[in-house]
């Protein structure tokens, strides 16, 4: 529980917030509309706004993003990232927390489980690995790495990891110091028309289970959690929904999958997927759409 002093000063942080909204939004023209900021949290230099409901989210963030982009910069001295959410989304992803902690028995799982809720962090940090390939593979790392001591681990081949994906991954990589090893992945031309006609999201799940033992983190499993004689296969994302906003950590779908969607059957697969990570929170739906826009163009 926060102290007075605590208190105080966030009452003031979101009074300044909405004195700032209220004259950018005044200065561009727009409609001078009540609205109403819940709660504010900082960790480090990232500002997270919540709003009572969409609306008053979408007041805030503005046409085209103007009005947190001209906040964003009148307050970058103070913080590097400012967010916007609604407050019901944090409310229900905390209880979704609370649900998996309940439903699964496993530590590693607690311990992300108790990240998100507590803020807690190991004392003893425990291995893990995560495969980056894609997407948003490099956002499921950085949480990782605060919780965990993690390798991150790449399969290495063209279709896959494409030099520019490569040299994003690597550089992220380097950055924050974490080990990364790049594996051989060896696919004949059958072997990529066949996934490419299939639809390839998912097909690391065998390649995996040949290849690494305990717990391994990846986007490429068509469930959350898969549990194996060696290990447990854990699909971040699709397990702990976080709602993430694309920046420049993004990577872009592999090749395969690119090359996949072209096809109308996996094309109307991948369109899904994405509507499904909307309505869990998981993606934005002005990312999501255009995400669907680049597919279908």
């Amino acid at each position: 529980m926060l102290d007075k002093q605590s208190l105080q000063l966030k009452e003031k942080t979101i009074n300044e917030i909405k004195e700032r909204i209220s004259k950018i939004r005044e200065d561009l023209g727009l409609n001078n509309v009540d609205f109403d900021i819940v709660d504010v949290e900082i960790e480090d230099k990232i500002l997270t706004i919540y709003t009572k409901n969409r609306t008053d989210k979408s007041i805030i963030i503005g046409p085209g993003g103007w009005v947190v982009g001209k906040l964003r910069e009148e307050m970058k001295d103070r913080f590097k990232i400012i967010k916007v959410e609604d407050y019901m989304d944090r409310v229900l992803f905390e209880e979704r927390i609370k649900a998996i902690k309940l439903l699964f028995d496993d530590k590693v799982i607690h311990d992300i489980c108790n990240y998100f809720l507590y803020g807690k962090i190991p004392k003893k940090k425990r291995d893990v690995v995560c495969l980056v390939h894609c997407q948003y593979d490099l956002y499921a790392l950085d949480i990782l790495s605060n919780i965990f001591n993690v390798k991150a681990i790449s399969y290495d081949f063209p279709a896959l990891v494409p030099q520019k994906t490569k040299k994003k991954i690597l550089d992220f990589l380097n950055k924050r110091y974490i080990e990364h090893k790049f594996l051989k992945l060896s696919l004949t031309k059958d072997d990529i028309k066949n996934l490419i006609n299939s639809f390839p999201c998912g097909f690391l799940k065998d390649k995996i289970i040949e290849d690494l033992e305990g717990y391994v983190f990846t986007s490429c499993l068509d469930t959350a959690v898969f549990k194996y004689r060696r290990g447990i296969i854990i699909n971040f994302f699709e397990l702990f929904p976080i709602k993430i906003k694309k920046d420049e950590t993004y990577l872009n779908y592999c090749p395969l999958c690119i090359q996949s969607c072209k096809i109308d059957k996996n094309k109307e697969k991948l369109i899904k997927k994405i509507v499904k990570e909307v309505y869990r929170g998981f993606k934005e739906p002005t990312d999501a759409s255009e995400e669907i826009l680049s597919i279908i163009k």
